[in-house]
């Protein structure tokens, strides 16, 4: 692993005074360890190798196949690239980016995985997803991206230690605390226990014998196989829910607050009713005749009798938690910093939005998510007022800072107006949507970068103009195609400038059950190969130049040493040659202050109707 700058200074010092060679001497050496760094590194990243969609069977089902590298992208929108700068820059933090893990217990009665059969029928968005074939191995496919990044250890570009690892939120996928419970052991290490209720059954969809789930069980031959070539796969849902030995992620890590960690299926807010239903004995794995899609339309009415309902294990831990909570189990997390950015007053206040010095940088990590429900974000007005005198704080101190948070500007469109609370003065209301947010943003120089996920795609621009620009870089998730998650590191040019370099990385895939589950996302049929999760060229390996909004961040330490990575082709799109390419002339992606709004109109009918079958079934006598 890379040294610090710090280090780096007293070890030239010690070696030349321990060996009598000229300082200078022993700085190269030591600076040619650092590029090794960078360059093994960087082996383990996109920039050497991608993945891609292999030769497709005759119903379109594909393997995984190895792509040429793609080297980082000169994004000059923001200011003018100054030469030789790369014999200057110093590191000033590498971190990575993890989102939408997904951590899912897919045994859940709180689950609705029926409604994913009507996305097709005109259905609203929301039900997308609601059912993946992968999902049983969630928490092994998040493994599988820690142990990459701790493999990995340094910058793939200066060969700097990674310092911290940031989760933006979706780190489970149904605010249950037993998917919490999972998630905090992945990240911290220890035992990992994916299954829920009888642990020597299965009673979840992909073992009902409705034929709209992909099956492992070669006996069953479900539309996935018929009509889209998915593979038989003994084990598997043995396999992905055993427990296993977790290394954890080794670093500080920080932790936001999404909609799927507080909203059940990520869109409805929770009630006495709904918690009973997720740790009930029942669970709804077809719709039968009942099609909620109907849900949306008010003039049709909706019987749930027809929808039938199976008999499961309960299980306590499947009990839905609160933010309090939330924070809580992060407290009680034995990874450092104690509470993950979370501290005890966010326990005692129900408040899950916070900021914390990282290095010589500032990072402020919001809170998005609406409580009213629906997928889509918001900002309440004290949050809104609190990130305006961060930012302040930021300015006056000369502190660059990062913004984290699970929803970006893009998805900031959720008017529902709900109290919040854990307001109890004006129930944070009124909420704020991107174009509010932004213009707070764009007031203030220090903010550089606004870090975020949801969307499910990779996905780089830049928002505002002059003194207020910053970049805005979101990730794609872990549970869906393409499965990255994406180091950024902050480098000081010493001209002026910042460059902020973003590099993907894939997740290891020596696991046999998490080699099947990535290419069962590649191949699902709502999304996968063909869907947006990859994003384009220019929504990956970049780096990012910004006015340095400060004349000197931090002491001035010995340049960093800048790894050249194993050449690869560059794509014929892009003018350039090596590691990195210049978007020469480019007019640029400045995003919109708002996206399209997906709300969610059904899921909270879906699952009360989940739950009305649930009551018909225990009144119904046995058979």
């Amino acid at each position: 692993m890379a040294i610090t700058r710090r280090r780096f200074i007293a070890l030239v010092g010690a070696v030349a005074a321990a060996t009598g060679l000229p300082q200078e001497v022993v700085a190269a050496e030591l600076m040619q360890a650092d590029s090794e760094a960078a360059v093994a590194a960087a082996r383990l990243t996109t920039l050497a190798q991608t993945l891609r969609q292999g030769t497709v069977n005759d119903l379109g089902y594909a393997p995984v196949a190895l792509g040429d590298g793609e080297p980082h992208l000169v994004r000059d929108e923001l200011t003018t690239p100054q030469a030789n700068r790369d014999q200057r820059r110093r590191s000033l933090l590498c971190v990575v980016h993890l989102t939408d893990q997904h951590i899912i217990d897919v045994q859940s009665p709180a689950r609705v995985e029926f409604t994913d059969r009507f996305v097709n029928d005109a259905c609203p968005p929301p039900f997308e997803s609601a059912h993946r074939p992968q999902e049983a191995a969630s928490a092994r496919i998040a493994d599988a991206m820690i142990r990459r990044i701790r493999e990995m250890g340094s910058s793939p570009v200066t060969g700097a230690p990674i310092a911290a690892a940031v989760c933006t939120g979706d780190n489970i996928d149904n605010q249950q605390a037993n998917e919490t419970d999972v998630f905090l052991a992945v990240m911290d290490g220890g035992t990992v226990t994916p299954n829920s209720g009888d642990p020597s059954l299965y009673e979840g969809v992909q073992a009902s014998g409705d034929l709209q789930y992909w099956h492992p069980d070669p006996a069953i031959q479900d539309r996935y196989k018929t009509t889209y070539g998915f593979p038989d796969a003994p084990g598997f849902l043995t396999d992905a829910l055993a427990s296993f030995t977790a290394p954890g992620i080794g670093l500080p890590w920080y932790s936001a607050y999404g909609n799927h960690d507080g909203l059940l299926q990520g869109n409805a807010p929770t009630n006495p009713a709904l918690e009973g239903i997720a740790t009930g004995p029942l669970k709804v794995l077809s719709p039968g005749p009942a099609n909620p899609c109907l849900l949306a339309d008010g003039e049709v009415p909706i019987s749930p009798v027809g929808a039938p309902a199976t008999p499961v294990t309960a299980d306590p831990e499947r009990r839905i938690i609160d933010r309090a909570e939330y924070a809580r189990k992060h407290m009680e997390s034995p990874g450092l910093p104690t509470g993950h950015g979370f501290t005890q007053a966010n326990v005692d206040n129900g408040i899950v939005y916070y900021a914390a010095d990282v290095g010589p940088l500032r990072f402020i990590v919001l809170d998005t998510v609406n409580p009213g429900g629906f997928s889509e974000g918001s900002v309440g007005d004290t949050q809104l007022a609190w990130l305006d005198a961060e930012l302040q704080a930021c300015d006056d101190n000369q502190r660059p800072a990062i913004l984290f948070s699970h929803h970006g500007l893009r998805s900031l469109t959720n008017p529902i107006v709900t109290p919040d609370p854990a307001d109890p003065q004006g129930g944070d209301l009124p909420r704020h949507l991107a174009d509010d947010v932004q213009a707070v943003c764009t007031a203030h120089p220090s903010l550089i970068l606004w870090v975020n996920g949801h969307t499910h795609s990779n996905t780089v621009g830049f928002r505002g103009e002059g003194s207020g620009a910053f970049w805005d870089v979101g990730t794609a998730a872990h549970i869906d195609w393409p499965a990255q998650a994406r180091v950024i590191e902050v480098v000081d040019n010493a001209d002026g400038t910042l460059s902020i370099f973003t590099t993907m990385i894939d997740h290891d895939d020596r696991d046999p059950t998490v080699f099947l589950a990535r290419e069962l996302m590649g191949n699902d049929p709502q999304g996968g190969f063909a869907g947006t999760g990859p994003g384009e060229f220019n929504d990956r390996n970049n780096e990012l130049l910004i006015a340095n909004p400060f004349s000197a961040t931090g002491p001035a330490p010995t340049p960093t040493p800048t790894a050249t990575p194993t050449p690869t082709p560059t794509p014929t799109s892009q003018t350039g040659t090596g590691s990195s390419t210049t978007n020469s002339g480019s007019t640029g992606q400045r995003l919109p202050a708002t996206g399209p709004a997906s709300p969610n109109l059904t899921i909270g009918g879906a699952l009360l109707l989940a739950g009305a079958a649930g009551l018909r079934a225990v009144r119904q006598p046995r058979t």
